[in-house]
C-alpha cells in the first residue's frame, strides 16, 4: 500500500530554493537569445581593424571585353566603364562601380572580401536587374591610401524578364581593378 503526500503538504521552502537554480541555468542556455550578450545575433558587423585602407580610385580590368551580346545591347546594358571608386567608413564600402552605387560591408584581414549585391526592378524595360560582385583584395592588404592595391573578382549582371522569368541578358566576367 503507498501512502503519498498531498501537494499542499510539500514544503515550500524547497520549492522557493530550487527557483533560482532553474532560473539561472534558463539563462544561461538562452545567453545570445537576446538577453544581453552581444556576440551572437549582434546585428552590426565588426570593424575593419587590419588591412582596411581600400578606400581611392581603382582602374578597372575585365578579363574578357567583348561586347556582352545582341540582348544585353538592345537593353542598353554592357560592362561597367569607368574606374572604380571606393570610399570607406568603420566597415561600410560604398563602390561607384560603372554607373552603379553599391555598398557593403568590409572586415580586412584575414578574409579581405568584398561581396556587393542589388536588385532591381526596371518597370520600363519589364525586367529584373540583379548585380553581384563577388571579390577579394589581393594580399597584401593596404595598410595605407598610398599602398599599391588589388581587387579581383568577378562581375556578375543579369535581366530577367519581369513577364516570363527568362533571362534577357548576362555578363558574367571576371575582373582586376588597381589603385
Amino acid at each position: 500500500m503507498h501512502i503519498g503526500s498531498p501537494r499542499s503538504a510539500r514544503s515550500p521552502k524547497a520549492v522557493t530554493f530550487l527557483r533560482i537554480p532553474v532560473l539561472l541555468a534558463v539563462g544561461m542556455m538562452t545567453m545570445g537569445s537576446g538577453m544581453g550578450n552581444p556576440g551572437c545575433g549582434s546585428s552590426s558587423p565588426p570593424d575593419c581593424e587590419e588591412g582596411c585602407a581600400i578606400a581611392g580610385t581603382y582602374t578597372l580590368q575585365f578579363a574578357d571585353s567583348s561586347p556582352p551580346g545582341e540582348g544585353c545591347e538592345a537593353l542598353g546594358f554592357g560592362l561597367p566603364q569607368g574606374p572604380l571608386v571606393l570610399t570607406l567608413s568603420d566597415s561600410y564600402v560604398t563602390a561607384k562601380f560603372g554607373d552603379e552605387t553599391l555598398s557593403a560591408y568590409y572586415e580586412g584581414e584575414p578574409a579581405r572580401r568584398l561581396y556587393f549585391s542589388t536588385a532591381q526592378y526596371l518597370t520600363e524595360k519589364k525586367v529584373r536587374r540583379t548585380i553581384l560582385i563577388d571579390s577579394t583584395v589581393a594580399a597584401p592588404s593596404p595598410r595605407s591610401d598610398t599602398d599599391r592595391s588589388v581587387i579581383e573578382g568577378t562581375y556578375d549582371l543579369e535581366l530577367l524578364s519581369s513577364e516570363d522569368n527568362s533571362v534577357k541578358c548576362h555578363i558574367k566576367r571576371n575582373f582586376t581593378a588597381t589603385r
